[in-house]
C-alpha cells in the first residue's frame, strides 16, 4: 500500500474515531437533558395529582385535558393516569388508557423511579408515586415521549450528516495534502528511474521550499554526476584495455598465422615464435595489472595488520632484481623500520610497481635508490631513478590507467601503464598516496606517504579509503 493511502487512511480513521466519539457523547448528553427535564415535570406533576386524589378519597382521578404546569414539565401533553389500591387492582383511570390500563406488575421499578412503557403501540413515559394518607395506594402518571423520540431521532440524523461529511472533507483534506508533500518525492522518484533506465542526464529540481527536499535532492544530484564520472572511467578503461590488448593479440597472430602460412626453415620459425613469446608476455603483463586492479577492493573485508615497510620494500626489490640485473641497474634499499596499518601482498605491490617503473627508465650502469623514513605521523617512502625524468607536459598525466608518455611508446618499452594507478590506488585504500617530486632536477622520484600505526590500530575498523577501494 502506497504511503498516500496509507495516510489518507489514518487521517480518516482518527476523524472517524475522535469525530464519532464526540457527536456520540454529545448525543447523548442532549437526549439525557430533555428527559430528564421530562422526568422532573412528570414527577411534580404526578405528586400534585396523588395529593389531589387523597383529597378526593384516593379513588378518583382528577386529572382533565387542561394546560398544564409551567415549561419544562409534561404541560400540555396528553395524559395517561391510573389509581392502584395495593393489591394493584385499578380503582380509576383516564380515558386515555380506554379503561384497560397496564397492569401494576408491568410498570417500572418502584416509586418515584421514572420508567418506559409501551401502550398500543404508543411509548410513553411514566411515573408511580403513592398517594398521601392512603396506605398502598398507588397513581401512575404517563406522558407520550413522541417528542423526545422524534427530536433523538431527527440530533442522530444530523449528526450522521455532519459525521459523514466531515469525515469526506478529512479524507478530501488529507488527500490534498498528501499529494503536496509527496509531489517533490514522486519528481525524485522519476528522475531515479530515468537514471535506473540508463539516462544519466536526468537532475532533480531544488527549487523548493522544503530546505530537507532541497538537500535530498542536491545529495541525488551529487551522487548521478559522480556515478556519471564512474561510468564514462569505466567506458573509457574498458575501451583502452581492449586497445592496448589488441597491439599484442595482433602481433601474436600474425607470426603465428606468418609462420604457418608454408614451410619454412628453423631460424624463421625461432624467430615467429619468439615474437610471439614477446607478444604472450606483454598480454600478461597487462592481465596481471588488470587483475591487480580488480583484486584491490579483494581486500577491503579482511582485518588490517601491521607491516613494516622497509621489508617490504626489500621484498619488492629483490622481485624486481632479475629485470634490474638484466639492464645493469642497481637497487638500493635503506632507511629504518616502519610501521604502517594494513595489507602486506599489496604493500608489496605498490613498491615493487615504483621500483619497476623506475628500473625499465634507469640507464645502464645506473642506480635505483629506495629510502623508507618515519617522520612523526606519517611515513615516507621514496623512489628515486637516474633516468630522463618526466617531461612537464606529461606529469598531470602519469597517473591516469593506460597512459603512456612519448618516450615509452617510441622505445615500445614494456607495461600497459597501469604501475603508478595501481601504486596510487593502494596508497589511497591505505590512507596514504603516491605523488611525483616536481623539485628534483635529474630522474624521477616517486614519494609514498602513509599514516603510521599507532599502538591498538590493529583493532580499528578499515578506513575510509580501503572501503572505497
Amino acid at each position: 500500500m502506497s504511503f498516500q493511502r496509507r495516510f489518507v487512511g489514518a487521517v480518516s480513521v482518527l476523524t472517524m474515531g475522535t469525530l464519532g466519539g464526540a457527536l456520540m457523547a454529545i448525543s447523548i448528553a442532549v437526549n439525557a437533558s430533555q428527559q430528564r427535564q421530562l422526568d422532573e415535570a412528570l414527577r411534580a406533576e404526578a405528586t400534585e395529582e396523588a395529593r389531589e386524589a387523597s383529597a378526593l378519597g384516593g379513588d378518583e382521578l382528577a386529572i382533565s385535558d387542561r394546560p398544564g404546569p409551567a415549561a419544562n414539565d409534561v404541560g400540555p401533553l396528553t395524559k395517561y393516569g391510573a389509581i392502584f389500591n395495593p393489591e394493584g387492582r385499578v380503582l380509576a383511570a383516564t380515558p386515555t388508557f380506554h379503561g384497560s390500563p397496564p397492569p401494576l406488575e408491568t410498570l417500572g421499578p418502584g416509586t418515584m423511579e421514572c420508567f418506559n412503557l409501551w401502550f398500543r403501540g404508543e411509548h410513553l413515559r411514566g411515573v408511580l408515586v403513592p398517594i398521601p394518607a392512603h396506605a398502598g395506594a398507588r397513581l401512575l402518571l404517563a406522558a407520550p415521549r413522541a417528542d423526545l423520540d422524534g427530536d433523538a431521532s431527527f440530533l442522530a440524523r444530523a449528526m450522521l450528516t455532519v459525521f459523514f461529511v466531515a469525515v469526506g472533507w478529512s479524507a478530501l483534506l488529507a488527500t490534498w495534502i498528501v499529494r503536496r508533500l509527496t509531489r517533490e518525492h514522486e519528481a525524485i522518484t522519476l528522475v531515479v528511474r530515468r537514471v535506473a533506465a540508463g539516462d544519466l542526464s536526468a537532475r532533480v529540481a531544488t527549487r523548493t521550499g522544503d530546505a530537507e527536499i532541497a538537500q535530498l535532492g542536491r545529495d541525488i544530484n551529487e551522487m548521478i554526476e559522480r556515478l556519471d564520472v564512474l561510468v564514462a572511467s569505466q567506458q573509457r578503461f574498458i575501451a583502452q584495455a581492449a586497445h592496448e590488448m589488441r597491439s599484442p593479440l595482433t602481433t601474436l597472430y600474425g607470426e603465428l598465422s606468418h609462420a604457418l602460412r608454408k614451410p619454412r626453415d628453423a631460424d624463421t620459425y625461432r624467430r615467429a615464435i619468439e615474437e610471439a613469446l614477446e607478444a604472450a608476455r606483454r598480454l600478461k603483463l597487462m592481465t596481471d595489472d588488470l587483475l591487480a586492479l580488480a583484486r584491490l577492493g579483494a581486500d577491503v573485508g579482511e582485518p588490517s595488520e601491521p607491516v613494516d615497510v622497509l621489508e617490504r620494500a626489500r621484498a619488492a626489490a629483490e622481485a624486481v632484481a632479475w629485470e634490474a640485473r638484466e639492464r645493469d641497474t642497481r637497487i638500493d634499499v635503506q632507511g629504518a623500520p616502519a610501521t604502517v596499518l594494513g595489507h602486506s601482498r599489496n604493500l608489496e605491490r605498490l613498491l615493487r610497481n615504483l621500483i619497476e617503473n623506475a628500473v625499465r627508465h634507469s640507464p645502464k650502469g645506473g642506480r635505483v635508490e629506495v629510502v623508507v623514513e618515519p617522520r612523526g605521523d606519517t611515513i615516507e617512502a621514496a623512489v628515486s631513478d637516474e633516468g630522463p625524468g618526466i617531461p612537464e607536459a606529461e606529469r598531470v598525466r602519469v597517473f591516469e590507467p593506460f597512459y603512456r608518455g612519448v618516450r615509452e611508446r617510441a622505445d615500445d618499452m614494456p607495461g600497459a601503464g597501469l604501475g603508478l594507478p595501481i601504486a596510487r590506488q593502494i596508497a589511497r585504500a591505505h590512507g596514504g598516496d603516491v605523488l611525483f617530486d616536481a623539485t628534483r632536477s635529474k630522474g624521477s622520484r616517486f614519494v609514498v606517504r602513509f599514516p603510521a600505526a599507532r599502538e591498538g590500530d590493529a583493532e580499528r575498523e578499515p578506513r575510509e579509503g580501503e572501503r572505497a577501494a
